[in-house]
């Protein structure tokens, strides 16, 4: 039986067969050629994937209108940047750390300049920055400080010779009750009500306190890296901890506790990663280097086994995290 074919039917099929065919391959170099204002989630998902976080956010960088695919990590750190990262790190836990002297006078954490940096270049201006700000805070608390203490107090009245008169003894008047209030047609007028926040609250992180924490994280509670020293046989990894606390209704607070991590890169014992709330301390707060106290986990540990090696060439860690 012969097939018929109708002119119709050719012509469709004509069309069909000279459309372009996109492989998935060459996809991708589609949407990295594409108008950046065309892209879909999906697409940017794919984007992303295929070519990298750091590469997609420059790509994006060419429009004006497009906005970053998301927040800088250490991640996106070109190797080749990798030391002037490690040199910003340790600028902002000299200046800025707990330990430090301007620690009480900024608000900042490093993981959050880091997000909020395009590049390291930018990163670098908010510490610069930051730190200026904190100088000039403290500067003006001093002179705020140094003037309500040196000026003159003043002196107290005097007590006035008392007079004695005949004075009329009054008659007790009946104690009037107090009119009820109808707190529920206060409360639930849908008027918005301001509520003061405490935060950065300093408490003392106890050894008992600290021994709860290795054995499970608090279910609130947040940890921040702020510096890396090497001292004697310790490298010290210096943290802070923060605990949100709602025990008090309508005044929520959030605790900060400073703590160490100490390591031995060269150990003697198997204590060679413990952590102390202050210096001197009891050392037997082991933990493991899967514990949430490790800021970064062995993102940290090998920061830490790297800046052992540059101070002591001579005694090298043979610790591979």
């Amino acid at each position: 039986m012969k097939n018929t074919i109708t002119p119709q039917t050719a012509q469709k099929q004509t069309a069909v067969s000279q459309q372009p065919h996109s492989t998935p391959a060459s996809y991708p170099m589609q949407l990295a050629t594409a108008s950046i204002g065309a892209y879909s989630t999906s697409q940017l998902l794919q984007l992303q994937r295929t070519i990298g976080n750091g590469a997609a956010r420059q790509l994006m960088k060419s429009d004006g209108s497009a906005k970053p695919i998301q927040r800088m990590t250490e991640a996106d750190v070109p190797k080749k940047d990798a030391k002037k990262f490690k040199n910003l790190r340790a600028l902002y836990g000299n200046k800025l750390g707990v330990l430090s002297q301007l620690y009480n006078y900024h608000d900042e954490s490093f993981d959050r300049l880091l997000e909020n940096a395009n590049d390291l270049e930018e990163l670098e201006s908010s510490i610069t920055a930051l730190i200026a700000k904190a100088e000039k805070t403290k500067e003006t608390r001093a002179a705020k400080e140094a003037a309500e203490a040196s000026a003159p107090k003043p002196e107290p009245k005097k007590a006035e010779e008392s007079k004695t008169e005949a004075v009329a003894t009054p008659k007790k008047e009946k104690k009037k009750k107090p009119a009820k209030v109808n707190h529920a047609a206060t409360l639930f007028t849908g008027a918005t009500k301001t509520v003061q926040q405490a935060v950065d609250v300093q408490k003392v992180a106890t050894n008992p306190v600290i021994k709860d924490w290795i054995k499970g994280k608090p279910a609130s509670a947040t940890i921040t890296e702020e510096s890396i020293e090497v001292k004697a046989d310790t490298v010290y990894i210096y943290a802070t901890v923060r605990i949100a606390d709602n025990s008090v209704p309508g005044m929520p607070q959030i605790h900060v506790y400073p703590i160490e991590i100490h390591y031995h890169p060269v150990p003697t014992s198997a204590n060679y990663l413990h952590v102390k709330r202050s210096a001197g301390s009891d050392a037997g707060n082991k933990v493991t280097y899967v514990s949430w106290l490790i800021p970064r986990g062995n993102s940290t540990l090998r920061d830490a086994v790297a800046e052992w090696n540059a101070a002591k060439p001579g005694n090298p860690s043979t610790h591979a995290w």
